[in-house]
């Protein structure tokens, strides 16, 4: 028995043409959805970087600020050097005012830490390396910035007027040396990490709403 397959309407031929005409349109359609959806993430990721960038430009801006006292934190170490010189010689200095300590500001970090895998997969390996870099820096000054406010923190016991012993010596010495050790490391960290971020073109973003240095830390803590 032989089986007869049936004959296209209009031939072999115009079938071939018309399936083909329905391959390409379906080509067509996915190439146009595939574009459609490269040019989503293309804006997706466009606002990511612009977002990530002000955030990390406002962080810039807020350590130009805390950079601004480093002077001062200087001075004023020296000058309690000076003080725990004059005890150790017999001598009680009179501090002109509080210790007090450096400005602190925590930094802005919600748009990196809330971002999805989504967007940062779109981004290209080595600015997302470099954002994430950034970051890393960033998290790891915010461990020194604290640290560097409990030394000073920890300076005010000193304040009273009452003549140092030998063991407060002690303790002033160990927190003199910790609160160098951090300074040098505050402004390392700073010109690091701006470093960084000058590489994907960030730059500080000063706002209205700017933290202003007090001045009193920037006063003698001794009379000349």
């Amino acid at each position: 028995m032989h089986v007869h397959l049936p004959k296209p309407l209009h031939g072999w031929r115009a079938l071939i043409g018309e399936v083909g005409i329905i391959v390409v349109g379906v080509l067509i359609a996915l190439g146009a959805e595939q574009l459609v959806e490269d040019l989503r993430w293309q804006h997706e990721v466009s606002n990511f970087r612009a977002a990530v960038d002000h955030e990390i430009g406002r962080d810039l801006d807020v350590w130009q600020v805390m950079m601004e006292q480093r002077p001062c934190v200087s001075r004023r170490l020296d000058e309690l050097e000076r003080f725990l010189a004059a005890s150790t010689a017999g001598n009680q200095l009179h501090l002109l005012r509080s210790i007090d300590r450096p400005v602190s500001y925590s930094g802005y970090y919600s748009v990196w830490d809330d971002k999805g895998t989504d967007v940062t997969d779109h981004l290209p390996l080595d600015v997302r390396l470099k954002y994430a870099e950034i970051y890393d820096e960033l998290h790891n000054e915010d461990v020194v910035r604290l640290s560097e406010r409990d030394v000073w923190r920890d300076m005010a016991q000193f304040d009273q007027p009452e003549a140092l012993d030998h063991a407060d010596r002690m303790r002033l010495r160990d927190l003199l040396t910790r609160a160098r050790q951090l300074d040098v490391a505050e402004r390392s960290n700073a010109a690091f990490i701006v470093r960084l971020a000058g590489r994907l073109g960030i730059h500080p973003v000063s706002d209205h709403d700017n933290p202003v240095l007090p001045t009193e830390f920037c006063q003698p803590l001794l009379a000349r």
